[in-house]
């Protein structure tokens, strides 16, 4: 579903290293039919809930007009399967946002749909504090019904943010498609087997890298592949890790790209 140019955004991010990540922003459409999905799915987990309930009720015998009416108190078992459905159905409504996208890196059953993902605006995935902030205000953006002022402060900003997104310091990008590393190299099976070997040898302080360092080379890598990052990224990102690994920088952006993919093979290669 195409967006509206108007709501389709990019967002930049500049890491230390100099390196430009862009984000696609997602647009309303998209966001109109994750929720979609997510109401759809916690409707029918409550309708489901509120069935089991009436057949436990039934079952206790506390289904009577005057129990429904409130002039008749329900049995001990029947006050205890109410107790436990008043606590299940808040936790189906207040928990389904909230763990999924703590769970799913951002992403609920209807975003994940979608391929849409909540982020931190420093381009970090959101945190468990993050996920919760966004999703106690969500009540705030539904009023006074259907998401109404929720969306109208998404038409007002150009990141399509909720007051939810304010609150917890996040925003919903479109999510590409990811790019394996290895699938970037061009070099035969047979060749790169061979030049393993010998990489830890090419790098002797690969050791000063940290795992950080190792997911901002694979993201580079994946973001140039697509097209997100340019040549000149490529190259600053390999210079710095050059120096830091006391290592000839390479020239030129073919080289900058064969250096980072060494670079990731050689620090998988410590076992991390």
């Amino acid at each position: 579903m195409a967006e509206h140019p108007m709501l389709d955004q990019d967002y930049a991010i500049d890491t230390p290293e100099s390196v430009t990540f862009a984000y696609e922003v997602a647009g309303i459409g998209n966001r109109f039919i994750a929720a979609l999905i997510d109401t759809t799915i916690l409707a029918a987990a409550l309708l489901l809930l509120n069935l089991l309930v009436f057949v436990a009720l039934g079952l206790l015998g506390d289904l009577s007009i005057d129990m429904l009416l409130g002039d008749e108190p329900p049995s001990w078992l029947g006050g205890l399967v109410i107790a436990l459905y008043t606590l299940l159905n808040f936790a189906f409504y207040w928990g389904y946002y909230i763990l999924f996208e703590w769970l799913w890196n951002g992403q609920t059953p209807g975003k994940r749909f979608v391929k849409i993902r909540v982020l931190r605006m420093d381009g970090n995935p959101a945190g468990f504090t993050e996920v919760l902030l966004r999703n106690l205000v969500r009540p705030v953006d539904f009023l006074p019904g259907g998401y109404g002022l929720g969306l109208l402060v998404m038409l007002l900003n150009d990141k399509s943010r909720r007051l939810g997104d304010y609150a917890a310091g996040t925003l919903v990008i479109r999510e590409l498609a990811d790019v394996a590393l290895d699938a970037l190299t061009t070099r035969p099976a047979s060749a790169a087997a061979n030049v393993d070997e010998t990489l830890l040898l090419a790098f002797p302080a690969i050791r000063r890298l940290s795992s950080a360092d190792y997911e901002l080379i694979q993201e580079t890598l994946a973001r140039f592949r697509r097209g997100a990052i340019s040549h000149r990224a490529l190259e600053r990102l390999a210079a710095t890790l050059a120096l830091r690994l006391d290592t000839e920088a390479p020239h030129g952006w073919d080289s900058a790209l064969k250096f980072l993919q060494r670079v990731a093979a050689a620090y998988r290669q410590l076992g991390h």
